[in-house]
């Protein structure tokens, strides 16, 4: 078992640093750019909110694996 929990951790390890390396890329800042306009707010900025969320959802599953059923009750 912990060694499946470990498994998962380095697969979500290895998801947030490619997320992290797309965030920085062309795919996410485009160079020189400031279109396309999406209910008025530029495409990068769509962008930052969606990376946000994500990373806020890989921190949701790593907490997940690593819950412990050790109580202080």
């Amino acid at each position: 078992m912990k060694t499946k929990r470990i498994r998962l951790l380095r697969i979500l390890d290895v998801v947030a640093l490619l997320l992290v390396i797309a965030t920085f890329s062309p795919i996410v800042i485009p160079p020189r750019v400031a279109d396309p306009f999406l209910l008025g707010i530029p495409y990068t900025m769509w962008m930052a909110f969606i990376v946000s969320v994500l990373f806020v959802f890989l921190a949701y599953l790593v907490s997940l694996v690593n819950k412990e059923d050790n109580h202080a009750d």
